[in-house]
């Protein structure tokens, strides 16, 4: 029979401290290759003489590739979770680290863990339209020299303040090369 204290740590560690997943931006690709298209056929259909091989291959582009672009990045938004765990049991000094635990690719499906000690350099990234829009990227620099890029997330930064609490050297962003 378990006693009340020796499940205390089981119910802290079932959630994670931050965590980050698809930002709706991810779907802004998606949305800029249907209209460019679009535009194409519209273009195509009103030019005089009609330019009918052009306006056939922006319809198939409509047809076939903005609905395989989009479920892509369905599928991708579905899967891609980033979340900060706390490393070993409550009491020990363990669980005073962290631990990145990542999930991303439907095709290629990726899944990293990584202690927050074995990271170098933490940088959080900006598109223009992701700084417009929220979201961004998170940049991580390994010490081994391996780089990690997670791109579209909805909030990186909790994810980076998690980390740059469990390493005090990650205070101040690094300049990532």
């Amino acid at each position: 029979m378990n006693s009340p204290s020796a499940s205390a740590p089981l119910v802290a560690a079932a959630q994670p401290l931050a965590r980050a997943t698809a930002h709706w931006t991810i779907y802004l690709p998606t949305l800029a290759v249907g209209l460019v298209w679009l535009c194409i056929f519209a273009w195509a259909e009103l030019h005089n003489p009609p330019l009918a091989g052009l306006r056939s291959l922006a319809l198939a582009v409509e047809a076939l590739g903005v609905p395989l672009l989009l479920s892509s990045a369905v599928l991708r938004a579905r899967i891609l979770t980033v979340e900060i765990w706390p490393r070993g049991r409550e009491g020990t000094a363990a669980a005073a680290e962290r631990e990145l635990v990542l999930r991303d690719g439907f095709a290629r499906p990726r899944s990293l863990r990584v202690g927050a000690p074995e990271i170098a350099a933490i940088r959080v990234r900006r598109s223009l339209p992701q700084r417009l829009l929220g979201g961004g990227a998170l940049d991580l620099k390994m010490l081994s020299g391996e780089r990690v890029f997670i791109a579209d997330l909805d909030d990186p930064e909790a994810i980076a303040h998690a980390l740059r609490l469990a390493a005090p050297h990650h205070a101040q962003p690094e300049r990532l090369r």
